[in-house]
């Protein structure tokens, strides 16, 4: 056989397993997130596979593209958008009917008023109000298109309050800012469980000055029990960083953090999140 010809040939049998390889390795599931009434785009829509920490988030379009391994096919991609009913889907029926579109229905909630009865109400901080300059800790994510969260446990000893702003130290030497959410927690055996209020708090903050007060009070979240404070990191497409930013925190007591979309949340030991609210009690 010709050595061009031997050559040919060997370079087709390289691609065919190189192609196979790569297929056997993962796939990828893309597609937009929209409401089901609206037909409107759902932007930061948290998606992925529970109990395994495999995720990502919609961009501001409601597009979002996952990768996952062969041995996901057998699992089931879940869809959470604040406001709205999650939405899970076995991988394989996705991947047979061939979804590019996802659809969440809107989440039908009575109104549940709490009203502060106190004469004279007063201003109060609950949380973590310093911070050691020699302790913190560093977010990050397990892949660059997914959120990052923290989490620290607000205690009310049962008065009902209303929730005026979260604050909390970031600083980054990679980003002037980034976007996140401020989400609210059930107490669920002492850790994160489903969300309190389903009320959508989106903002830039800044990672240059350390700590950053978010406004609440324009949204009238007031609750009655003790809860956890998130504060939900949202990726930024157009930067790669797996290393986000640091957080501050003081010694004692326990912290809260996931790496993925809907996935586990984890606790440590030794030192908290340097963050806190003001409430109206």
């Amino acid at each position: 056989m010709p050595e061009n010809k031997l050559t040919r040939l060997f370079i087709t049998f390289f691609l065919l397993l190189t192609t196979s390889i790569t297929f056997g390795q993962g796939f990828q599931i893309s597609g937009t997130v929209q409401s089901a009434a609206q037909q409107q785009a759902i932007p930061y829509v948290n998606i992925g596979i529970k109990k395994k920490n495999i995720g990502t988030a919609t961009r501001p379009d409601g597009s979002f593209k996952i990768n996952l391994k062969e041995e996901n096919r057998q699992d089931t991609l879940t869809f959470s958008a604040i406001g709205h009913n999650e939405l899970s889907l076995p991988v394989s029926s996705i991947l047979s009917n061939r979804n590019t579109r996802f659809e969440l229905t809107e989440k039908t909630t009575a109104l549940h008023e709490v009203v502060i009865s106190s004469k004279a109400p007063k201003i109060k901080k609950i949380g973590t109000t310093s911070r050691n300059p020699f302790l913190y800790g560093s977010a990050e994510t397990v892949h660059s298109e997914d959120i990052s969260e923290l989490g620290k446990f607000i205690k009310l000893n049962n008065k009902t309050s209303e929730i005026l702003s979260a604050t909390v130290y970031l600083r980054s030497i990679k980003l002037d800012s980034a976007t996140f959410r401020i989400n609210l927690y059930k107490n669920t055996a002492g850790m994160p469980g489903e969300r309190l209020v389903e009320k959508s708090v989106i903002r830039r903050l800044p990672l240059t000055q350390g700590w950053v007060t978010v406004p609440l009070e324009q949204y009238g979240l007031v609750v009655d029990e003790d809860f956890f404070l998130g504060i939900e990191y949202l990726p930024d497409y157009s930067k790669h960083e797996k290393y986000i930013f640091i957080y501050g925190a003081a010694f004692g007591g326990s912290f809260y953090s996931r790496k993925a979309s809907l996935g586990d949340w984890e606790k440590g030991l030794g030192g908290r999140l340097a963050a806190y609210v003001t409430v109206r009690q």
